[in-house]
């Protein structure tokens, strides 16, 4: 059974990051990080009191470990009982960029966003007529729009400046999209198009992503989000592809997993932090990527 956490024992191993023995430094930070998320409060107190860079720097480490950590630890829940809920997923990977995130006003403006959408379904509408009403609310009434100067910003990829800025690249825009319809008992799923992410509207509700032929069966049409949801058809997937002259690949028009898809999307976040040469993200990133595909098999 875990004991509790002591606030004397915190500030005492705090009082010895500064030492230089490389051995006792490994040891207070192994037994502060195993203190998880109580000892953080109390590490950021001190972070602002000390004016000594060392110590600062190897406080920051400390902290990230920490909740890093708690991100693998919620990401992996998520692999296991709750994939279906694209959402959550996104919650967690915003908690890993902005852990300091007030989550009280992301997730309010969620539930209204899913509340005005789902007022203008009703059972009579076509598949064209709920995506346009899902759009109305996204587009017209809470003025969602593609970010164009600062694209590759990595701030732009995430749930929660999405829904603090209305603005976004063509993966946020699209995750947020896609989790919305999904709420909403909607099959939309993702497709995996490099970085410009689409989503498509199916038949039906997809159980197995394993079979092409079936999951082509299933297309009625494609969704672009960071155009405003405009629908579109396999034509212009194709059209865009030789213009990018990017190689023609069945993953390009077929309906994803939710696993699948979020492995896309941490690719394309890998990718911007590697444009700014941040190791710290890019190690996270890739283990983070490495959890996902070991259950994507």
């Amino acid at each position: 059974m875990n004991q509790p956490v002591s606030e004397t024992e915190i500030k005492a191993l705090i009082a010895l990051l500064d030492d230089t023995d490389p051995e006792v430094f490994e040891h207070v930070s192994r037994r502060l990080q195993e203190m998880g998320p109580a000892a953080i409060d109390i590490l950021e107190d001190t972070y602002t009191s000390i004016p000594d860079h060392l110590t600062q720097e190897r406080i920051e480490n400390i902290i990230h470990a920490i909740q890093f950590t708690g991100v693998k630890q919620e990401l992996s829940q998520w692999i296991e009982d709750a994939a279906d809920d694209l959402m959550r997923g996104l919650i967690i990977m915003n908690r890993y960029q902005f852990p300091l995130m007030d989550e009280d006003v992301v997730m309010h403006t969620l539930q209204g966003l899913r509340k005005d959408a789902w007022l203008g379904l009703n059972v009579y509408l076509s598949p064209l007529e709920q995506i346009d009403a899902v759009n109305q609310v996204l587009y017209g009434q809470f003025g969602l729009k593609g970010v164009r100067d600062e694209g590759d910003e990595p701030r732009h990829s995430f749930l929660g400046n999405l829904i603090t800025s209305q603005k976004g690249n063509p993966f946020s825009m699209g995750m947020l999209h896609l989790a919305i319809c999904q709420q909403l008992d909607l099959p939309v799923y993702g497709v995996c198009l490099r970085s410009h992410f689409i989503l498509v509207r199916t038949h039906d509700h997809l159980a197995d992503f394993h079979d092409p032929v079936q999951l082509k069966e299933q297309v009625l049409f494609y969704i672009n989000p960071y155009n405003r949801g405009i629908t579109f058809s396999e034509r212009e997937i194709r059209n865009y592809l030789k213009k990018a002259e990017i190689p023609e690949d069945e993953q390009y028009f077929l309906p994803a997993s939710n696993i699948a898809v979020m492995i896309e999307y941490l690719y394309f976040i890998l990718e911007q932090y590697e444009r700014k040469a941040s190791e710290w993200k890019t190690d996270d990133l890739r283990e983070l990527i490495a959890l996902l595909e070991s259950a994507d098999k």
